[in-house]
């Protein structure tokens, strides 16, 4: 958005994850202005089970507006009434309207068993909730030579594509729930064909988030328009 790579979030690699706390991130279209309805959420990473990781109950207190900002994920300290800043009724804006789960496309068919049927796991439950969700596909210039060379062939490539048929099968969505991204890594200046992989990932987001709100609570139309109502203005939690 800045015309420049922001180094935000702090990113690292742990076996337990590298985020520990309930991170969200409002999106300005530029540096100093307000933020946009689009809020983006960090979560500890799921593990191997119940075990490890995100709980099933904690990603739920999170999805439902319960976890304040700034929460630190402990599996003997699971969100509940008794936490800090616990949220017993949520407002809308609370509430996460999306969920992305993001996939290394270099690791994606190493996921364990354990691993995928926690995603599953959670796959149902959201469904259950009416919350939709996509898959964000990182990494993809690492898995084919064509993308590394150059960005615009990401849709053509087949062992792309066979990554992202095991990804929406890990996770239990369709292909056409996946959207492979390229990560900014080493670069210090931003591409336009990685920005527009990227953009268009939020844009599907934007839409499914669109999309649910007018399948429960359709716009009345205005008496004096008869074109489609959009709901811009509301905010959107992922």
């Amino acid at each position: 958005m800045y015309g420049r790579v922001v180094l935000l979030p702090n990113i690292g690699i742990s076996a337990e994850g590298f985020t520990k706390r309930l991170k969200c991130y409002d999106i300005r279209s530029e540096r100093g202005e307000k933020p946009t309805a689009l809020t983006l959420c960090d979560v500890l990473a799921l593990g191997d089970g119940e075990t490890t990781g995100l709980t099933l109950p904690d990603a739920l207190a999170v999805i439902n507006g319960h976890a304040p900002k700034g929460h630190k994920f402990q599996s003997e300290a699971p969100i509940d009434a008794k936490c800090a800043g616990y949220r017993p009724e949520p407002s809308m804006n609370d509430k996460i309207h999306c969920a992305v789960f993001v996939l290394d496309a270099c690791q994606v068919l190493a996921y364990s068993e354990g691993q995928q049927t926690t995603m599953r796991r959670f796959h149902s439950e959201l469904s259950d909730l009416d919350i939709p969700q996509v898959v964000l596909l990182t990494h993809v210039d690492q898995v084919c030579h064509a993308v590394q060379e150059d960005v615009k062939f990401v849709y053509t490539g087949r062992i792309l594509l066979e990554k992202m048929q095991k990804a929406a099968e890990v996770v239990g969505l369709s292909v056409s729930h996946v959207f492979p991204v390229k990560n900014y890594s080493s670069e210090l200046s931003v591409s336009c064909n990685t920005d527009i992989l990227l953009l268009n990932a939020v844009h599907h987001i934007l839409q499914a988030v669109d999309d649910t709100f007018e399948d429960y609570c359709p716009p009345s139309p205005s008496p004096l328009s008869t074109g489609p109502q959009h709901s811009t203005s509301t905010p959107v939690t992922v």
